[in-house]
């Protein structure tokens, strides 16, 4: 016999029975007390480790999402990138340009306000000191000034069409000559970033199509 939370009656799966019991209010308030602490993982990124804290509500709070892993195994790091993360969430893409580009200053903007507090935090817990995170809805709020040599994201899938051109847009202006625009998109995306990457910079390059995500390649000629 197996209990299982829910509404308190028995059902027969196959050979099994299943009673469901009533979850209580003081049951979920003890568990709301776990859920309310920081989720904490290790996880080896480009074959080092990074320790992350994370809370519900931010995407992939419990491990790295597949898509940033696979968007970083074919990045171009170099030493002296000035990068910006474009959505960082709570931050992975513009820790690695932290740590592989060591010459380089690294932004990492998002609009949520949960997420850049876990981005600072996670920056701050592993002693990257050439990296800054601030809210912004997109390049709204970066510094008109300042040029990139690297922009990465790992774009939503349900942003919309014009969100989309507006950060690739934005990032084309505050790119420097030579500057890479990568990304990562779902599968159903990639004929669109193909498309978009090249009435925007004239190139678009599929770095890789795995399963489910496609990383595609743009440069400021």
């Amino acid at each position: 016999m197996v209990c299982v939370g829910g509404l308190g009656y028995n059902e027969l799966f196959g050979f099994r029975e299943i009673v469901m019991t009533q979850t209580t209010l003081a049951d979920l308030q003890n568990k709301a007390k776990q859920w309310r602490q920081d989720i904490t993982f290790t996880q080896d990124v480009l074959g080092k480790p990074f320790t992350f804290h994370t809370t519900w509500g931010i995407f992939s709070p419990e491990k790295l999402d597949d898509g940033s892993l696979m968007l970083l195994d074919y990045i171009d790091f170099r030493a002296d990138d000035d990068s910006i993360d474009l959505g960082c969430g709570y931050g992975v893409l513009g820790m690695t340009a932290g740590r592989e580009c060591p010459n380089g200053q690294h932004l990492l903007i998002d609009k949520d306000f949960v997420a850049v507090e876990y981005a600072k935090l996670n920056c701050q817990k592993n002693g990257l000191t050439n990296t800054h995170v601030q809210m912004s809805n997109g390049f709204y709020h970066v510094n008109k000034d300042k040029k990139f040599s690297l922009v990465m994201s790992n774009l939503p899938a349900k942003a919309s069409k014009e969100q989309h051109y507006l950060y690739l847009l934005d990032a084309y202006e505050r790119m420097e000559v030579g500057g890479r625009f990568y990304v990562v998109t779902i599968n159903g995306l990639r004929d669109f970033m193909k498309r978009s990457f090249n009435e925007v910079f004239g190139n678009a390059d599929k770095i890789k199509q795995g399963k489910t995500y496609t990383v595609t390649l743009a440069v400021k000629q």
